[in-house]
């Protein structure tokens, strides 16, 4: 199913008329595998710590997670049926999970930190000093109890 379903398609744009429930969790599964590699990729301590670099790798597997995941979504909330809801409601612990987890690792903020921000253009510095309180917002630089706790109520 992986090589037909229209999730993972990301040639153009969503084909909302192709998807169906059960294209969901397939999706999911293959995406997270590709972004949670990704992340793995980017926080070995032999990646450097560069925009370009950590962008080309981490950037592309979220952003095709998030597309699919926006795709069903809007699906969730314009045609929604009881299959559809459920298979919404499976993936999203999943999702939330994710990104909860993104956002507060160490590993990719310490990378984060790590990077000469004198070498970014304008926009890139941007990006990086919203990326760098998104990762303070997210948790990354809570420890121990408190670290568990925000994960929790996230």
């Amino acid at each position: 199913m992986t090589q037909q379903n229209p999730l993972l398609d990301f040639s153009d744009v969503p084909l909302f008329d192709r998807i169906t429930p059960e294209h969901v969790s397939p999706a999911v599964d293959a995406l997270m595998v590709e972004a949670q590699a990704a992340l793995d990729t980017v926080t070995a301590s032999d990646f450097p710590a560069n925009w370009l670099g950590i962008s080309a790798v981490l950037d592309a597997a979220t952003e095709k997670l998030g597309r699919a995941w926006g795709a069903v979504s809007h699906l969730n909330a314009v045609a929604d049926t009881p299959e559809l809801r459920a298979a919404y409601n499976a993936a999203l612990p999943v999702i939330t999970e994710f990104y909860t987890r993104l956002g507060a690792d160490e590993r990719l903020y310490a990378k984060y930190k790590a990077i000469d921000v004198s070498t970014l253009n304008l926009e890139q510095k941007q990006a990086h000093k919203n990326a760098m309180r998104n990762f303070v917002l997210s948790g990354a630089e809570l420890m121990g109890v408190a670290k568990e706790r925000f994960a929790k109520i996230q």
